[in-house]
Parts: structure tokens; C-alpha cells; sequence
């Protein structure tokens, strides 16, 4: 069966990735398809559309049942390919306070339906200032225009100006503990088919990263943040 699944982390490029595979492989596209952030068209071929919630705070989770429900309707399918991040496979009401390990058995269970893609991202640093900045700019409250800096809209895009965003240490941690759910889970699939992201990007048409050592205030704090980080 060709039930394919791009498993990633946020803000990771993943977007672009999962376009080019379902054109290149001609595959019905899922999209993100046990993420919170999205509603699950049951009655059309894997349609989702963005739900409208502050993405930035533990709000209106899923609940066990839909990730089940969701899990059920692909499983008599075939020819797709849909994106995953292993922590939003037990990120629902019921399982708020399940250990780590409880919580990567349930990941490795789902992802175990599909033929899996490891997309690994090489440049840490520029994909946690992409992610902190997208959700500083999806925050109630924020003045400006909601993901102006994070859009994938060529036309809608826009480079932050110079020293405009602070880090904060809280927001790299939570950073580093969904990197490490990541590799825990990918522990249990050492022989999946893996894609380097700055060598995928390679020659297509895609609105890189801008250079956060002239956004950031505190860009070398954060190179600080990643050397001394230890598990």
C-alpha cells in the first residue's frame, strides 16, 4: 500500500516537503492530519481546513475518540500521504498527564499504520526562531497581522525588521522536549526512508529562512541555549 506519512517537527519546513512528495509520488495529500489546528472533512478525500483557536495555549484539544476516528478512516485507504508530529498522536484531554514513555508507545502504534518519511531539519537554530516568531505573531493580542513572518504565501510574507524579537528560554525548552519525544519515537523506526530538509529544498521554489542574526536580540543567547543543552 502506498499510505505514506512525513513525520516532522513544527515550523520545520514540512509544508513545502509534503507538497513536492505528493506531486513527485502522485499522492493524495492529507496534510496534518492529527493536528489539533485542523478539521477532518470525512464526507471528501482528505480535506482539512484550519480550525480558528490560540494555538499558542493548551486549548481545545482533541479528544482519544477523534484521533481513533481519524486513525479508522485512513486505515481503508490508499495512495496518500499525510504529515505527522509524533507528540500530537497522545496531545488529547484524556491524556494530559501521561508519562513520556506511555505517551511515545501511542505514537509508535499509529505511525506503525504507515510507510514513513523522517524529515530531519540540520539548521536547529533557524527553525526554533522561525517557530518562536510564528507564535509570538499568533498570539492574542499581537498588533500586527496574524503569521505575517510565517505565511507561506509568497505575496503575503514578510522579513521581520532588525532586533524586533527577544527569545525566551521557556520557549526553547518546550522546543528541545518536542525534539526529544521526536527522537525517542524515531528510535523505534531506524530503518524508515529519511529526507534532510536543506538538501530536499535544494533547487526549489521556496521562501527560506531569513538571517535571525539580525532579528533576533538575543541570537547569540540562543547559539548559547543550544550548545549547553543536555537531557
Amino acid at each position: 500500500m502506498n499510505n505514506y506519512c512525513l513525520v516532522c517537527t513544527p515550523r520545520s519546513g514540512s509544508y513545502y516537503v509534503l507538497f513536492h512528495l505528493a506531486k513527485e509520488r502522485n499522492l493524495t495529500s492529507g496534510k496534518e492530519w492529527y493536528g489539533r489546528m485542523k478539521k477532518v472533512h470525512y464526507d471528501e478525500n482528505l480535506r482539512t481546513s484550519p480550525v480558528t483557536i490560540d494555538y499558542t495555549v493548551n486549548e481545545d484539544l482533541l479528544t482519544n475518540h477523534e484521533i481513533e476516528k481519524r486513525r479508522m478512516w485512513l486505515s481503508g485507504r490508499d495512495n496518500f500521504i499525510i504529515k505527522c508530529m509524533p507528540h500530537q498522536l497522545s496531545n488529547t484531554i484524556e491524556n494530559r498527564n501521561m508519562s513520556t514513555e506511555d505517551r511515545i508507545r501511542i505514537a509508535v502504534d499509529i505511525l506503525s499504520d504507515y510507510k514513513l518519511i523522517w524529515q530531519i531539519n540540520e539548521n536547529k537554530i533557524s527553525q526554533f526562531c522561525f517557530r518562536f516568531i510564528a507564535q509570538e505573531t499568533s498570539r492574542k493580542g499581537y498588533k500586527g497581522t496574524n503569521r505575517e513572518y510565517s505565511d507561506y504565501d509568497v505575496d503575503k510574507r514578510k522579513t521581520p525588521p532588525p532586533k524586533s524579537f527577544t527569545a525566551t528560554k521557556k520557549e526553547f525548552n518546550r522546543f528541545m522536549e518536542i525534539e526529544e519525544f521526536f527522537n525517542g519515537v524515531r528510535l523505534h523506526f531506524p530503518d524508515c526512508e529519511e529526507i534532510i530538509y536543506e538538501d530536499f529544498i535544494k533547487n526549489k521554489d521556496i521562501i527560506p529562512n531569513p538571517d535571525y542574526t539580525k532579528i533576533m536580540t538575543n541570537y547569540d543567547e540562543i547559539c548559547e541555549w543550544f550548545t549547553t543543552y543536555s537531557t
